[in-house]
């Protein structure tokens, strides 16, 4: 009898560590909601695609994490009737995050114009609609690709913090900058493409690639609407 305590005490303590410790097969599920533009910059109002996309492709890149793609969260704001910007009800993450059978949600707001921009980002848990991680970051309308990187490790850093990672990943760094203006033009081209307006994004894709030739996300979503 002794004995039998002995070793269901040990594996009862096995199993808590076990427990404690994330499952290093297992990844997260994460979506990237659309950011609300609070600002009368209507460069920034138009912005909110394009940092989703860019959030999820270095998110994806990392291998860490299951992303839900952007095409996927059209789809489903378009099955709840739900605006680019709509996300402040609870009930509307709860949904969001059902349908896109996510963990956590990544939002938040841009705030500000001109030279002093801010993302204000939030780590979500979809079925109570409670914050439980947040970063602000200043965005340099000269180097977009800065702040929405920082915004990124932040928020990898924070699911260590909550126990969805083991360690925060390796993110991309990009070499290069990319402008506000250009970055608002890629923004403009997914919306044109979620509109099926085929040939205004690739002229506006095709705008993008010509004035920052090293952004390889616009040139794959422009070779993705080649006949």
């Amino acid at each position: 009898m002794i004995r039998l305590c002995a070793l269901l005490l040990l594996f009862l303590q096995a199993s808590r560590a076990f427990a404690a410790t994330p499952d290093a097969g297992a990844k997260p599920r994460v979506a990237v909601l659309y950011f609300e533009g609070l600002t009368s910059d209507v460069e920034l109002q138009n912005f909110s695609k394009g940092l989703a996309s860019l959030l999820i492709s270095d998110l994806v890149a990392t291998d860490k994490l299951i992303v839900v793609e952007r095409e996927r969260l059209e789809a489903v704001m378009a099955e709840l009737k739900l605006g680019e910007t709509r996300f402040a009800d609870k009930s509307a993450f709860a949904k969001l995050g059902k349908l896109l059978g996510a963990e956590y949600l990544l939002t938040g707001s841009l705030v500000g114009a001109g030279s002093q921009v801010m993302i204000a980002a939030r780590v979500i848990i979809p079925e109570t609609g409670a914050t439980v991680g947040q970063a602000k970051v200043r965005l340099d309308p000269a180097d977009v690709f800065s702040a929405e990187e920082k915004v990124a490790a932040i928020v990898t850093e924070q699911l260590v913090k909550l126990g969805a990672l083991a360690v925060a990943p390796e993110l991309p760094r990009k070499t290069h900058k990319l402008s506000l203006g250009t970055a608002v033009k890629y923004s403009n081209a997914l919306q044109a493409k979620d509109s099926k307006d085929k040939v205004a994004a690739k002229k506006l894709l095709g705008e993008v690639v010509k004035e920052q030739p090293d952004f390889k996300l616009a040139q794959l979503d422009l070779l993705s609407l080649r006949d």
